[in-house]
């Protein structure tokens, strides 16, 4: 399954994907692998792999146009299917440590389009108008990895 996280951060690349390296690395309690070239970094573990993009900035554009959000990190994630109902609370950790250190707007997306979780000016919305599969995983419990307070309400596509 693949989503897309979007953030607000004021630290470089590098550092970012230093970071979220060490977020990896204490979530699924095993070394996260890191590679890095030009165009991105790529961080990996059994459940997941995200690429933290450097160069190809057009889907930030299209978040801040589309979405009116803005951001200026892409986090491309693809979850394993064989692994998926741990690999996503994973990530809600991970997203969860991102929000309190980065401290600004996140959009995460699913298959590109989907807002399920935006944050702007402090404000977490958990989107309530979710299909048959997403109403399955974005549960209670999965949304209370996140440590913060949220809202419910219906998010554009």
């Amino acid at each position: 399954m693949d989503y897309e996280l979007f953030l607000q951060s004021k630290l470089d690349r590098n550092s970012l994907g230093k970071l979220v390296e060490q977020y990896v690395t204490e979530s699924v309690v095993e070394k996260a692998s890191f590679e890095s070239n030009e165009e991105e970094i790529v961080i990996g573990s059994k459940f997941f792999t995200l690429h933290l993009e450097i160069e190809d900035i057009s889907d930030i554009t299209f978040v801040r146009q589309h979405y009116n959000l803005d951001v200026n990190v892409c986090i491309r994630t693809q979850l394993f299917g064989s692994t998926f109902s741990e690999g996503i609370e994973q990530i809600f950790n991970i997203i969860s440590k991102l929000i309190k250190h980065t401290e600004g707007n996140l959009l995460f997306l699913e298959d590109g389009s989907t807002q399920l979780l935006r944050m702007e000016n402090g404000l977490l919305v958990v989107n309530n108008r979710l299909d048959e599969y997403q109403t399955k995983y974005l549960t209670p419990s999965l949304l209370l990895l996140l440590d913060r307070p949220y809202i419910e309400k219906e998010l554009s596509s």
